[in-house]
């Protein structure tokens, strides 16, 4: 029999099963740092096909603006998280990371998520603008919402 006190925490009953950790919530920081990862990665490692679209969200958001795209693809071994995180940061409309990140702090999952998997499936036609206010007049009447992507502001689709 064990003897518990205050300094050790009780143990579970045991089923079998190891003990995991509890589930912690995830946050719009972690949502883009999982992103940035899954870009990086794409980029340094992934084939052709998979690696070109990472390259070029970041070359389009300015991180290797006086570069060409096939420099950046035949030096991607040497590319860094920190390339994709300004990406994300760009994107959202912020000059760099670091401006972007307390910003994210304060913002729930649900904030980013449209980042993440936009409308939620991949499937549907979005309409795309390019300004936010040919957005916002489109979503107003058709009872939609607006989400900004860049410079750019997007419709998702409902089909």
């Amino acid at each position: 029999m064990r003897k518990e006190s205050i300094h050790t925490p009780p143990h579970p009953i045991s089923d079998g099963e190891p003990p995991q950790e509890q589930a912690r919530d995830s946050t719009a920081v972690d949502a883009m740092l999982q992103l940035a990862r899954k870009l990086h990665r794409a980029a340094q490692k992934g084939p052709i096909s998979v690696a070109m679209p990472a390259i070029r969200r970041a070359h389009a958001a300015g991180v290797f603006a006086h570069e060409p795209l096939k420099t950046i693809y035949q030096r991607r071994h040497a590319l860094q998280r920190k390339h994709f995180l300004r990406t994300l940061a760009v994107e959202a409309g912020f000059a760099d990371w670091e401006t972007y990140l307390p910003v994210l702090r304060e913002q729930c999952l649900e904030a980013v998520a449209h980042l993440l998997h936009p409308n939620g499936a991949t499937g549907s036609l979005n309409h795309w603008f390019s300004t936010y206010e040919q957005a916002q007049a489109f979503a107003n009447q058709h009872g939609h919402v607006v989400l900004t992507m860049g410079k750019h502001a997007m419709v998702p689709g409902t089909d």
